[in-house]
C-alpha cells in the first residue's frame, strides 16, 4: 500500500481548516446569542424549546420580542461578541465560504494525489479492526496504526464520516435556514422539517464537530504533540519549539474579534435583521 505522509498541500489546508472553523464556530455562537433556543416547530411557541442556552425567564402577562431574549456573550466565546448579530453574520458568511472552498480543494487534492487511501477505506475489515482499537483505547493503552498510513482504524473512520458525511450535513442544514432558500427552494427546506428544525439539526452538528475536535486533540496529545505538531508543520519531525510557536500564530488570526461597539447605521441594520434571526 502507498505510504502517506503529509505533502504541503495537505498541511496548509490543515491550518486553514483551523482557522475556518475556529471563525465558524464563534460567529456562529453570536448569531446563536440573538435567539438561544432551540425548537423542532416552526411555530416556536414558547415553552417548546427543546435546549435553551440563556438564564432569562420571560413574562407571561404581557408582551415581548426576540430583542427581549438576545443575550451578550463574551468577545473572548463569540465574533464579535456584545450582541452584534450583524457582524456575526458577516463572520460567519465570509469563514464558510473560505471553509467550503478549503474543503472542495481538500477533497479534490484527496483523490488527485492518492491520498484518499488516508481516509477511505477499502476493506470491510477496518470495522471489526476500528473496534478493536476502540477497546484498546478504553483500556488506556494506544492501538497500532494501519499498515503504511499515519491513523489506526478507528481514526480512519472518524476523520471519514467528518470529512463526507458530517462537513456537508453542516453545509445543507445550514443553508435550509436562509429565508431565500426557503422562498425559492421550499421543499428543499420541508427535507429537514422545516428552518427551525435545521437550525436544530445544524447545532446538533456543531457539537459533533466539537466533540471529535476534543477527542482529535485528546489523541495528538496521547500519540505525542510536539512530534505530531512539527510533522504537520514541516513534514517532518524537527525544529520542535519552532513548530510550537508556529502553530500558536494561527490563534490570533481565528480569535481576533471587533469588540467596538458599531456605529449607529450598523447597530440600525442589525436591529432589523435581528427580527428575524429566531424566526
Amino acid at each position: 500500500m502507498q505510504q502517506l505522509d503529509f505533502p504541503v498541500w495537505l498541511r496548509v489546508e490543515h491550518w486553514l481548516n483551523v482557522l475556518f472553523l475556529t471563525l465558524l464556530i464563534r460567529s456562529g455562537i453570536e448569531i446563536i446569542a440573538t435567539h438561544p433556543k432551540l425548537y423542532w416547530r416552526n411555530d416556536s411557541r414558547p415553552g417548546t424549546e427543546w435546549a435553551r442556552f440563556t438564564r432569562k425567564r420571560m413574562p407571561k402577562d404581557k408582551l415581548y420580542d426576540t430583542l427581549d431574549e438576545e443575550e451578550s456573550y463574551a468577545s473572548i466565546v463569540s465574533l464579535p461578541g456584545h450582541k452584534q448579530l450583524g457582524m456575526g453574520r458577516h463572520w460567519h458568511f465570509v469563514s464558510v465560504i473560505g471553509w467550503i472552498l478549503t474543503g472542495l480543494v481538500y477533497v479534490v487534492l484527496l483523490f488527485a494525489t492518492g491520498q484518499w487511501l488516508r481516509y477511505v477505506p477499502t476493506s470491510w475489515s477496518v470495522f471489526p479492526t476500528a473496534w478493536d482499537d476502540l477497546m484498546t483505547y478504553l483500556s488506556f493503552d494506544l492501538p497500532p496504526l494501519l499498515p503504511g498510513q499515519p491513523l489506526d482504524a478507528l481514526q480512519k473512520l472518524a476523520y471519514a464520516g467528518v470529512i463526507f458525511l458530517l462537513a456537508p450535513f453542516q453545509i445543507l442544514t445550514g443553508a435550509a435556514q436562509s429565508p431565500a432558500v426557503e422562498a425559492r427552494f421550499p421543499r428543499y427546506v420541508r427535507l429537514f422539517g422545516g428552518r427551525q428544525a435545521a437550525r436544530s439539526l445544524h447545532f446538533l452538528g456543531l457539537v459533533a464537530f466539537l466533540v471529535f475536535l476534543a477527542v482529535h486533540l485528546t489523541m495528538i496529545i496521547s500519540w505525542g504533540w510536539p512530534e505530531l505538531n512539527a510533522l504537520m508543520i514541516f513534514g517532518e519531525v524537527r525544529d520542535l519549539n519552532a513548530a510550537l510557536w508556529l502553530s500558536l500564530g494561527i490563534l490570533p488570526a481565528s480569535s481576533w474579534s471587533t469588540p467596538a461597539r458599531p456605529s449607529s447605521a450598523s447597530a440600525a441594520r442589525a436591529g432589523c435583521s435581528r427580527g428575524w434571526a429566531g424566526s
